[in-house]
């Protein structure tokens, strides 16, 4: 019986940990950047604390219905009244009241209204708010992602080159034993392997600390990575930007950003509307219904009313915060056209990081194939006798550099053709 537990048991490790150690696609990082990032959580909390106020302001709307109730037993009675040769009269010794109440606001200057439609715009500007949290968690995750890519691609040209050097160091060695070198030439080849070590460990450095970055904004938790890394993309594809070109101006009315700003002008619209409605007449009407027995007999009784409040001498102090919000709406209408500027002026500056990006990307590959068809030629004129192992050594050096350079250019390239059609409301 155990022999079979222990059997079940080891299979069903083997079958859960492929899923624990399955590499991320990029796709797969921002999907769960969607479900499990905090800050996204947060805003869409923010969501729900925005409509909570909205159904708040709209309870306005309805009649404030209360009630009342009350009663008591005094040790003495609170009212005596002297009658003379009757005696005297005892009276609120104990008794009960209960009431009912229902106000109605008829006309408050327009200041409810006023409101639900703030309310309304604040749950407008939290959902503008979350997604561009979104935009930018997204943007975060692609920037660590191809950054992790970079470092991981790097650690393989060190894997690789070590390799070349493993190869270089056996045939400088017999070279050595054979008396054609001398002791000096291995130790240029043992210098240049240690200079790889280096390298590997500041690779690896950089790998567990981008590890980190990226399970934390996918929703991972930092402490439990050993099964995690990403899988690199096989059909990379690097379009000329031309082919995503938008004028900024045509976009610029999607971003988010832009239609915060909008939004901050007609929230100050309304609150100016608001303060205003604040130093209006406001009409109320209402309806009470109480039963008392204070004087030890049953009474009913009802009445309806209307009230009207006119402030007079507000109106002067009004006529300064009226004002003010005045001021307030025209710095938001200047807030949101210098925010158009710079919103154009990010555009632009994205384009050009793209654009760049890309020349370079074409460089690094022309150098990738100019150092490899270099370091091909060195090895053979080496053999030949023709070249030193220090020539060998510069051009296996020029050639991991070249790779190296060709990695950052790709992440460049995705990390900047990202940011662009972010930028661009895309």
């Amino acid at each position: 019986m155990k022999k079979i537990f222990y059997l079940v048991f080891a299979f069903a490790l083997l079958a859960v940990k492929p899923l624990a150690s399955q590499p991320y696609t990029l796709q797969d990082c921002r999907q769960m950047a969607l479900e499990n990032n905090a800050r996204i959580q947060d805003m869409k909390l923010g969501e729900q604390i925005s409509l909570q106020m909205k159904k708040q302001a709209l309870t306005y709307f309805f009649p404030n219905v209360s009630a009342f109730g009350m009663g008591f037993q005094a040790s003495n009675p609170m009212m005596s009244i002297d009658m003379g040769m009757l005696g005297s009269m005892e009276l609120l010794k104990d008794g009960i009241l209960v009431s009912a109440t229902a106000i109605q606001p008829v006309f408050m200057g327009g200041k409810i209204l006023y409101s639900t439609k703030l309310a309304n715009l604040g749950i407008l500007s939290s959902e503008l708010f979350t997604q561009r949290t979104v935009d930018e968690v997204l943007e975060k995750t692609e920037e660590y992602y191809w950054l992790l890519y970079s470092l991981t691609e790097k650690r393989k040209t060190v894997s690789l080159m070590k390799n070349v050097l493993d190869s270089v160091e056996k045939d400088v060695q017999q070279a050595y034993n054979a008396g054609i070198l001398g002791r000096n030439e291995v130790l240029k080849v043992k210098l240049q392997k240690n200079t790889l070590t280096t390298k590997n460990v500041e690779l690896e450095n950089g790998i567990y600390l981008t590890t980190m970055a990226l399970a934390r904004e996918i929703g991972l938790s930092v402490d439990s990575l050993d099964n995690f890394e990403i899988s690199s993309p096989s059909d990379l594809v690097f379009a000329d930007p031309l082919e995503f070109y938008v004028e900024p101006a045509s976009v610029i009315d999607q971003r988010t950003e832009y239609r915060l700003l909008d939004m901050g002008v007609r929230a100050a619209e309304l609150q100016k509307k608001i303060e205003r409605a604040g130093y209006l007449p406001k009409l109320g009407v209402g309806a009470m219904y109480y039963y008392e027995n204070l004087l030890d007999k049953d009474n009913w009784n009802g009445a309806i009313m209307a009230a009207v409040q006119v402030p007079i001498s507000d109106w002067a102090r009004g006529s300064f915060a009226i004002r003010q919000k005045k001021l307030e709406e025209d710095r938001a209408r200047i807030q949101k056209e210098d925010g158009r500027q710079q919103l154009l002026m990010q555009i632009r500056q994205a384009w050009g990081s793209f654009i760049e990006s890309y020349q370079k990307l074409l460089l690094a590959e022309l150098a990738v194939e100019e150092s490899e068809e270099n370091a091909r030629l060195n090895e053979d004129y080496f053999k030949a006798g023709t070249v030193s192992l220090t020539e060998l050594l510069a051009a296996r050096g020029f050639l991991q550099e070249s790779y190296d350079k060709k990695t950052d250019a790709v992440k460049d390239y995705q990390i900047a053709k990202s940011h662009y059609l972010q930028v661009t409301g895309r």
